[in-house]
């Protein structure tokens, strides 16, 4: 693969820094290996020069919660993701199922997708997450040491990471959103046995008690809190753990969808305000919020709509989708900005997202999609630059 250099573009690094204007970027291989003004970039003379004045560029957005399925249904959503540019995935209920999918994907043996993370379940029996759900993927179990081997189950099967949940959720008519699902005493062992592994916990949260008992035991990263409080804030800021609020999920556009039963749109509308309030708030005192939809391809876009509606500058909200959501996950120092030695995730956005963030909701504002380096999707003026067998050679 030769290298490549995009010129004249608007410059959104992802680390929230100023956008840097008439920028360049030069890839080599699969790595980022300068970015600066394009006046103190030097392109290399046998580059591929792809001509961007006009144009912004942003790092690939990552979704952090998406329910993904599994076969080839699975391979289609992270598929339209990437031409969504959303560039990685995780499944956060994909199971052992996912693994396959996964090392296919990052072996190049099925062609363009987002990249993938598994993740697998450890829920309670009757809980919100169970293996009755055909969406999830993992085990049942109670008590500590059940918990634990479910851990040690999953993670054996080589699963990325580890997802539960503390509270009730919209879904089942048997739950309530306030229910506790596992005690403090069981999510402790979860935490214990998957950080033990290696292996970040991922948690569903709405409300408390549930809240408190998955701060108090570190999960990692804490999703949805819909109805979330200011306790519960004050515990994420003090204890340095990452929120992904997952707006999309009680947006009006999901809550009015004619085929939820009753009792989902219920609650979910019911959640609308207090949600919103509960992100203006993390922003306000700082909180690292990252990106997840609970939805599916292009849903990340919606997501960072979302964000700016809560108080995020559209720039924060990209750094949201793009850098945190990269450090939630323990990857970081691979992708998730547009830094020299970084692995080369990149959109070419034909509007100014930072003057209106909407516009990457419209795929056709999606004009290129770069994954490692690889020109994965592209489009109009850049269909030239789309030359899969030449990068196979």
């Amino acid at each position: 693969m030769g290298s490549k250099a995009i010129i004249g573009a608007t410059m959104i690094d992802g680390t929230g820094a100023e956008p840097i204007r008439d920028g360049a970027i030069v890839i080599a291989e699969k790595r980022i290996e300068q970015i600066g003004p394009a006046s103190q970039v030097s392109v290399p003379a046998d580059a591929e020069v792809i001509e961007a004045a006009g144009k912004t560029v942003i790092p690939g957005i990552i979704d952090g919660h998406m329910h993904v399925g599994f076969g080839w249904a699975a391979l289609a959503r992270l598929r339209a993701s990437l031409e969504r540019g959303v560039t990685t995935v995780a499944g956060v209920t994909s199971g052992p199922e996912g693994v396959r999918m996964r090392d296919a994907i990052a072996a190049g043996h099925v062609g363009p997708a987002a990249r993938y993370f598994v993740g697998a379940v450890v829920g309670a029996t009757g809980g919100h997450l169970h293996r009755e759900d055909d969406k999830v993927s993992g085990v049942d179990a109670d008590g500590p040491w059940e918990i634990r081997k479910g851990v040690r189950d999953m993670a054996m099967k080589g699963v990325d990471f580890i997802k539960t949940a503390a509270s009730g959720g919209f879904q089942w008519a048997n739950e309530g959103v306030e229910n506790e699902d596992y005690t403090v005493e069981e999510l402790r062992a979860l935490v214990e046995e998957s950080h033990a592994r290696h292996k970040r916990v991922v948690v569903h949260a709405h409300s408390q008690p549930g809240l408190n008992h998955a701060i108090e035991v570190g999960c990692d990263q804490i999703h949805h809190g819909a109805l979330i409080d200011q306790e519960a804030l004050d515990g994420i800021k003090e204890r340095g753990l990452y929120y992904l609020p997952t707006l999309h999920i009680t947006s009006e556009p999901v809550y009015t969808r004619s085929w939820f039963a009753d009792h989902t749109r219920e609650r979910m509308q019911a959640a609308h305000p207090v949600h919103r309030a509960g992100v203006r708030r993390a922003h306000e005192m700082g909180i690292e919020m990252g990106v997840g939809t609970d939805g599916g391809p292009g849903d990340a876009m919606h997501e960072l709509m979302e964000l700016v509606a809560c108080g995020l500058s559209p720039l924060e909200a990209i750094v949201a989708g793009s850098r945190n959501t990269a450090r939630a996950m323990g990857v970081l120092e691979q992708y998730g900005t547009l830094e020299p030695g970084k692995l080369a995730d990149l959109l070419i956005v034909g509007k100014d997202p930072l003057q209106d963030i909407s516009v990457l909701y419209e795929a056709a504002n999606i004009q290129l999609v770069m994954k490692e380096g690889l020109v994965a999707v592209a489009d109009g003026e850049f269909n030239r630059c789309y030359h899969p067998a030449a990068e196979l050679v």
